[in-house]
């Protein structure tokens, strides 16, 4: 039974799967095994799986979920302790399991374990802001800062599932961290050993106002049926978080009544965060152009 189960849901990718997976096969600690879900694609990515010809390698495809499905899935096949999800068009360095062994161990093998990433443009390379262990809940109920990058252990990937609707576009991942968190403990390292790849068909990249609204409204729908707990603050950053970005994405596709409209309700409702907000800056910035 391998330590690591990597999930890999990819969806027509055959052209940039590669190099992903490739990061895979350089990886120090070799204890683990890839299981890639295939989402009801029809293009020659399962030729270029079986063409690796290695036993760590599991290929299944399925009928179209959505990404949310297609990890719940994936899961589901894993055989490891750990579950990490990776998406078909990002790289783990080298050190990344290794450095994951060795703190999920001196944690004494907690239930979620994130190492920051880097994001890397087809021209440069930007590092994000170092986290704090102290806050990292705090910070994760205002912003995802840990995206789809986290370890969990194969209990709680099972017992936590991704939103499998359809319409859920954009912070399925988010909502999974959140749920997780009012529970049990975000455990992190600043120790950067993976990247997102950010190019122009990513999902944060294409979702348009609509997207995002709607998504909003489902995560917060998700978060209310937890009726045990106290939600507030936490759907309050939902809302003003996701609002702000629908407002932003209005803006860049050139819609700036729609984009000003937003958010000047949203400054009515929440003038100081409005203020305090970098995006703000971004919106207004667009507005001007």
């Amino acid at each position: 039974m391998p330590f690591f189960s990597i999930v890999i849901p990819t969806y027509n990718r055959a052209k940039i799967i590669y190099p992903t997976i490739k990061s895979v096969l350089n990886q120090q600690f070799k204890d683990w095994e890839l299981i890639i879900i295939d989402d009801g694609g029809n293009d020659n990515t399962e030729h270029i799986i079986r063409k690796l010809n290695d036993k760590r390698i599991s290929y299944y495809w399925k009928e179209n979920g959505e990404r949310g499905a297609a990890r719940n899935f994936g899961a589901l096949k894993t055989t490891g302790e750990y579950v990490f999800y990776l998406d078909s068009d990002d790289l783990i360095y080298p050190n990344h399991l290794q450095h994951a062994f060795e703190q999920l161990t001196k944690l004494n093998f907690p239930e979620f374990f994130h190492s920051r990433y880097e994001e890397v443009y087809p021209n440069k390379t930007v590092q994000l802001k170092i986290l704090n262990q102290n806050t990292i809940w705090k910070t994760s109920q205002r912003q995802n800062k840990m995206a789809c990058q986290f370890f969990l252990r194969k209990d709680i990937a099972l017992n936590f599932p991704f939103s499998e609707n359809r319409k859920l576009k954009i912070g399925e991942d988010w909502l999974v961290i959140l749920k997780i968190g009012l529970k049990y403990t975000l455990h992190i390292s600043n120790q950067v050993n993976s990247a997102l790849v950010q190019h122009a068909s990513r999902s944060m990249e294409i979702a348009n106002f609509d997207d995002v609204i709607q998504s909003r409204n489902l995560i917060l729908y998700e978060l209310n049926k937890l009726s045990s707990v106290d939600l507030k603050n936490i759907t309050t950053n939902v809302y003003f978080e996701l609002t702000s970005l629908a407002a932003l994405s209005a803006v860049l596709r050139k819609k700036k009544r729609l984009g000003l409209k937003t958010i000047f309700k949203l400054s009515i409702k929440y003038p100081f965060k409005v203020i305090k907000e970098k995006r703000t800056l971004a919106i207004i910035k667009h507005l001007l152009q």
